[in-house]
């Protein structure tokens, strides 16, 4: 590696461990059962019956639905894009009236005297969607901490298309002034606006090795006194810098590693 190198040393790093996708998903389907039953009891002074109470909060279900699977995709890729988060908001609303509406005519029977307002209440629909989606996502949390091992996948903008990349499959992330570009394995460049600042805390696990490169830990090879080498699917060995400002966090953190 030149002059001045020290003597390369090879790194075996811990294997991933994944926490089996159905024991989650049946965790999440469970939750959104036993929350339709939840609502429904807040719902029973309302009509008569334990049955159509249950059918009254399903009718006002889809609007939670459509927030569960969006709000988690724009807080990581676009969380600073007010605009998208109103239009999140508008189609939650809008699925909201919707199932008043159907309620009004299925279980209020168009009569306008005997319609609780509450259920057109934007303040209460989103008080409640917001408790159980926060409910969700508390306990699966408990159920299943992070760690570096869970987050598999990384999903981003590129070239103006949502990308979702298997995180294995990325070398290192390079800054290049406005955006940042991922290197994959099989030598695919993906550019995306979000900052190298902005991966770093999303990938805590990964390691800054200068101020234009994060590195993923697992597809480290050798390491010298100024730059560790990385192996792609081809097995070419590409290597990046270690800047004086970072080499001694990159020196704890990967003997940290080894050990």
């Amino acid at each position: 590696m030149g002059a001045g190198v020290v003597e390369s040393t090879k790194f075996q790093f811990r294997s991933s461990t994944f926490i089996a996708p159905m024991k989650k998903n049946t965790f999440q389907y469970l939750y959104w059962l036993i929350a339709s039953f939840l609502l429904a009891l807040v719902y029973r002074s309302f009509v008569d019956g334990l049955a159509q109470s249950w059918m009254l909060a399903t009718m006002l279900m889809p609007g939670a639905f459509l927030a569960r699977g969006l709000a988690p995709v724009l807080w990581q890729s676009y969380k600073k894009r007010v605009h998208y988060w109103i239009y999140l908001l508008i189609g939650v609303m809008w699925l909201e009236y919707m199932g008043a509406i159907a309620a009004y005519w299925f279980l209020f029977e168009l009569d306008p005297g005997n319609f609780p307002a509450v259920l057109i209440n934007p303040a209460f629909s989103l008080f409640w969607i917001t408790s159980l989606i926060l409910g969700e996502f508390f306990i699966s949390e408990k159920l299943w901490p992070p760690s570096p091992e869970k987050i598999s996948y990384l999903s981003f903008i590129s070239n103006r298309k949502e990308a979702r990349l298997q995180q294995s499959k990325v070398l290192y992330i390079e800054s290049r002034d406005r955006f940042t570009v991922l290197h994959t394995t099989s030598n695919q460049e993906m550019p995306t606006q979000q900052k190298i600042s902005q991966w770093e805390e999303e990938l805590p696990h990964w390691i800054r090795t200068h101020r234009s490169f994060l590195v993923n830990l697992s597809h480290i090879q050798t390491i010298s006194a100024t730059s560790l080498t990385l192996v792609d699917d081809d097995g070419s060995e590409i290597e990046i810098p270690i800047s004086r400002s970072y080499k001694a966090n990159v020196m704890e953190r990967l003997h940290a590693e080894k050990a």
